[in-house]
Order: C-alpha cells, then structure tokens, then sequence
C-alpha cells in the first residue's frame, strides 16, 4: 500500500471524526474545528485571543483561514469585528507559531457527550519560539479559552514541545513523577490513539509500520527522509510509543486511583485498561495505539485479515472497550467475569452524560445515540440494561447501588495489582516509592476510614451526579426523640408516608444530616429545600440559612488536588463553622447553651463536634486558634446563629 492511499485512509479516519462531532453538536462543532483555529492563526484587537506586542506568535503551519471559516461563520460568531480579510491568508511555515493542533480524548468518538470538554495539544518548537514567545503564545490561548467559555464550550490548551514529546520528556508535575516514564508514555499512548487532527501537519507515526522499537524507528525515519520518500515539512514528527516499563506501571495505576476518587465512573475504563496491559507477559507493554494505528494505516500489518475495518468505522473508544470486555469475560478468576457489565455500563453512561433524556435530546444527541446504540450491540458491548440508562432519572438508592458497584471494582482492582507487583524484588526497575504508597493509603483512608464524630462520604457515583433537585426535611418524635429524615423530591406530610423508598437517610441530628447531605453533593446551591408539617421553634427558612452557610464555608473536596506533601504531614484542621443555639432554646440564666462545630481537616475530612455549654465551646475555639491558626481573624472561622430573640446576647457572650 503506498504512502499516498495510506495518507488517503488516515483522511478518511479523521474526517468522518470530526463529522461525527460535527451532527452531535454542530454549534461546539463549529467553535472547536473552525473558529478557535482561525483565531490562533491571526492577531486583530477585536477578535479573542489578541496579543497587543509587534510580532507576537500566531499562525498555524498549512492552514487556510478563508477555507477553514467562511465568511457567514465569522459574522455569526464576531458581528461587530472589524478585522480585515487581508488578515485571512497562509503564513509561511517560518512564520507559524504552531506547527500542528490536535485535540486529545472523546472529541468524535462514542464517548463524546455533551459535557465533553475538549483539550487541544498545541505542537510547538519551544526553540524556535524563545521563552518570551511561548508565554505569549500561552496568554493567546488563555484569551481563546475565556472566550469559548462564554460560549459553552470548555476548552483547554497544552503547548508541547515537539523535540521534548518525542524524547517521552515533556513536562508533568511532581505528583505524577512517582510512575517514572508510565504516565507521560500513557498520556503519548492517548494522544496517537484518540487525537484529531484540527489543522496544521499530521502526525507521522501514522505512516511508519508498526511493531517497531524506538530505535528502529528513528532509523526507519532517517533513511526515508535521507531516500526522499518522505518530506519531514509535510508532517511533525512526535516519536514512536513502544509500550510501557512493567515495573512502572504501578505508579501510574496510583495515579489514576487518585483520579477517581473525585469520580469513579469515569475512571474504571482507564483503570481497566490498565490491569489490560499487565496481563501482557512482556516486561515492556504493548499499548493500544499501535491497534489503532494498524486499522487505520496498516491494515496489511493486522493479524487476522477479518479484523479489517473501513477508516470510517474505526471508533479507538469502541474498540478499547471491547478489547477489555473481552479480558474480563476470558479471566481465569471467575470472580472478574462480573466486571464486563460494568465496564459497559460505565461506557454507555460516559457517552450519556448531559444528554438528560432521550426525549429532551437534540436532534444531533439523538443521532449520536442511535448510532452508539447500533454499535455497542454489533460489537456486544451494549448493555443488558441500557433502557434503564436512558432517562437516568434515578432515585437517590439507585444512585448508590451503582456507585457502590464501582467503588467495589476499584478497590477489587487495587488490591489483585497491588498483589502483582508485591512479587516485584528490589531490583527491577520499580519507580514507586512508600511515600507514593503513603500518600494514596492517606487519601483512600480519608476517602472510606471511619472515625468518630466523622460524617462519612458514601460510595457515590461522582458528587456532581448526586446532586438533587429537590430534597423535603420531614421531622417525627418517637419514645421521646425527635428524628429527621431526608427525602428525594418535593414531598408533603402525607405523601412521605406512601413513599419511603425515596428516604435518602434518617439522623436523630438535623445538623448532622444537613452536613451530610452537603459533603457527600447530594445537597448542592441549586438544591431546593423543603420541609412537611413542623412542630419545632426552628422553620424551614432556619434550615435554608444553615445550608447556605454550610455551603459558603466548605467547598467541594476534589480529593486528586489535595498536595501530597499535605498528607504526609500531621493533620491540620483549614477551616471551621461554628453553629450556636440552633433550636433557639432559652439560654439567658441557664447553664446549658448548645453549640456544634462543623471543621474540614487537610486531609479532606469533614467532622462535627456538639458541646453543651459556653464554657465548653469557648475552650474548643481557643484550641483551633492556637493548634490551627482557625479564627475570625485569619478568615477561617464562620459563625451561624439562627434568626432568634436572644441572637444579639449570645454574639455579646461569644465576644466576652
């Protein structure tokens, strides 16, 4: 096959890509294919992205701005923009800035959803650029980013040295140096698998045969260029990916943990695809890509002829789930088989995500899901029960049952690789450290330990999805003991009786309850509360307040952004909220006030202490102020005090 019908084929592959994403969304579509590559290319004062210094960097190698945005295009998204059409005009490639730009993940694939963000991988030659260049290059595509904000689309933009991402040395921060080489050639491994072509130079890993080591490679690109078989202007050159270090692997499986803690579901395909690669018997694993790239370009070089695809088919989202739905029902341990289903859920839920029902959906989301439904059952990866994800109007037990079934996986997972690489001896090139091991045992500790006075974070399937519309407080009094519960929805006195089965949880603590509901994202800004028939001095109004200010003072724990080094330290209580007399009970001339201390530690857990007197509360404060530095002054101390007669007396006494 020559390189010509090979060029033809990759073409193909990207095109009907970037369709895809075009029928699922054709407003984002436009913005991520057409318009954030023109306003890369030119520089005007009114346009987004607009660097005000002589000769700052733009441009994109090959690209045609007038082919790439029409003219009705640019006055739809710039009205008023009077930047000139002399600006709409190739640049030669010495004066291009971006040699070629790429998005990297679910962009034109079956796990694009409507909440996809899209992460463009920027090649640069840092060189050619200078430090100055590249920090300005930086603040263009900050400008592009808020503007396409503003629009909906969440963007992001990563400038990469072409010579530094082919030597497998570009940059990552020192959390993720404890997988050594793992998670940069993992990162490598999902850019040439799922990336996009959007304009400038393709990639020539496309075009070199695959199986070949890093040597062989660089060999093989030598002599083609030295032979004139290729011309390295027509392509940017990355390098090859060869496969991973087994010893290293275990850092990067660390890594992803970590990741998933914030959401799991959206993890177990990474994760999966990790354990994947280790039942390779090589001590370098072989990666996906390389799959990839032989249904694309290759396909002379696949193992068995019926595995051919039309460049049109190829989906690398589709195609890495089957391969690991086939490794899970193949696994010797009985036990794994049960994984398969839920890493199909896991999947069709990924591609539902912001699609809220089929009959709500656009007619672009409806398309992307009856052709994602017609795929998934070709391949035998659609679920049993995909009419259950389809309306994913679930109730709040529903919710956890998933949720419960992942964090399951998770730590199942961690535990049998865990064991694998225990049988690794001290010589063999592993990269993770304790202290790596120290860090994530702390953050799975803070994430499932229970301790006293901790309110516990349940098995979600990611906090955001947890968040409920509505929420009713219903009170009751049993054998002398009041009791609160929280049900999903708007519900009355009445109908609380007939539909138990949306209880969220009972607590005979309604601060407690509140907090909890708070902490583990049920209860979110938007959520409205609600309260049935009450029969104590505290109103529906006192607990809305209590929620506000819950939610003012402690903001949602992303555990993955939690600095490691914070977790190797002795715990520190960051911030308090301090709630007095909530029930308003009478206090003036009586020894008992009641009082409740809601604290978030640097570890990400969240606790409530109560204490039954002034003394006792004033003792606890003095201990945050001198062991934690948390006090009014420092601004991370709250105080909330519900709208009551006494509520200037008890500041003065909190004062004194």
């Amino acid at each position: 096959m020559s390189l010509q019908t090979k060029i033809a084929r990759y073409r193909k592959y990207n095109d009907e890509r970037i369709a895809k994403s075009m029928v699922f969304n054709p407003q984002k579509g436009n913005i991520i294919f057409s318009v954030v590559p023109y306003l890369l290319h030119v520089n005007h004062p009114d346009l987004p992205g607009h660097l005000p210094a002589p000769g700052s960097p733009r441009g994109i190698c090959d690209f045609d701005p007038t082919v790439a945005l029409s003219s009705e295009l640019f006055r739809r998204f710039f009205p008023t923009s009077s930047a000139p059409k002399s600006d709409d005009i190739m640049l030669p490639p010495d004066q291009c800035a971006i040699h070629s730009l790429k998005t990297i993940g679910s962009v034109g694939t079956i796990a694009q959803s409507e909440k996809s963000d899209c992460d463009y991988w920027v090649s640069i030659h840092q060189e050619q650029l200078g430090s100055e260049g590249v920090e300005l290059l930086r603040r263009k595509c900050a400008g592009i980013e808020e503007w396409t904000q503003k629009k909906g689309v969440e963007t992001h933009f990563f400038l990469m040295d072409i010579t530094q991402t082919r030597d497998n040395c570009f940059e990552s921060t020192a959390e993720e140096e404890s997988a050594g080489s793992a998670l940069k050639i993992l990162l490598k491994d999902e850019l040439f698998r799922t990336h996009l072509l959007v304009a400038g130079k393709p990639l020539l890993w496309w075009f070199i045969p695959p199986g070949l080591g890093e040597g062989q490679y660089r060999s093989l690109v030598q002599r083609l260029v030295e032979e004139r078989k290729i011309n390295p202007d027509d392509f940017v050159d990355l390098g090859n990916v060869t496969g991973i270090p087994k010893a290293e692997i275990f850092g990067a499986c660390l890594w992803q943990m970590n990741k998933a803690l914030d959401s799991p579901f959206k993890s177990v395909i990474k994760f999966a695809y990790l354990e994947l690669l280790l039942q390779q018997q090589s001590n370098a694993l072989p990666l996906f890509s390389d799959k990839v790239k032989r249904l694309v370009t290759w396909p002379e070089k696949l193992t068995y002829p019926k595995e051919k695809l039309d460049p049109a088919e190829v989906d690398p989202y589709l195609l890495l789930a089957r391969e690991i739905i086939a490794f899970y029902q193949q696994a010797k341990v009985e036990q794994m088989h049960k994984w398969a289903d839920l890493i199909r859920e896991c999947l069709f839920l990924k591609t539902l995500e912001g699609v809220e029902s089929q009959k709500q959906a656009k007619f672009g989301q409806k398309n992307h899901l009856k052709t994602t439904m017609a795929q998934m059952e070709s391949w035998d990866i659609l679920p049993a029960n995909h009419q259950d994800f389809l309306d994913f109007s679930w109730q709040y037990k529903e919710l956890l049952f998933f949720g419960t079934r992942v964090h399951e996986y998770l730590i199942e997972t961690y535990k049998r690789l865990r064991w694998f690489f225990k049988k690794f001896g001290p010589n063999t090139g592993l990269t993770i450290t304790e202290r790596d091991i120290s860090i994530l045992g702390r953050k799975l500790f803070t994430f499932y330990e229970q301790k006293s006075a901790k309110i516990d974070y349940i098995r979600s399937v990611s906090r955001h999805l947890m968040a409920m519309d509505d929420i009713t407080i219903h009170i009751t009094k049993y054998e002398g003991r009041f009791f609160y519960y929280a049900f999903c929805g708007e519900q009355d006195h009445n109908t609380v009786k007939e539909r138990m089965e949306s209880v969220i949880k009972r607590d005979d603590n309604l601060i407690r309850l509140v907090a909890w509901l708070l902490v583990n994202g049920i209860l979110a800004a938007q959520t409205r509360l609600h309260l049935t028939k009450n029969f104590l001095p505290i109103d529906l109004v006192d607990i809305q307040n209590l929620a506000e200010s819950m939610l003012n003072t402690f903001p949602i724990i992303h555990f993955s952004q939690i600095p490691p080094n914070r977790l190797l330290e002795q715990e520190n209580t960051l911030r308090a909220l301090v709630i007095v007399n909530f029930f308003k009970e009478p206090i003036m001339g009586g020894k008992t006030m009641a009082s409740t201390i809601m604290s978030e530690n640097s570890y990400g857990e969240y606790f409530l202490h109560d204490y039954s007197t002034l003394t006792q509360l004033k003792n606890a404060m003095r201990v945050l102020l001198t062991r934690h530095f948390v006090s009014r002054w420092n601004n991370n101390l709250d105080f909330f005090i519900t709208n009551q007669e006494e509520a200037s007396n008890i500041k003065l006494m909190l004062n004194n």
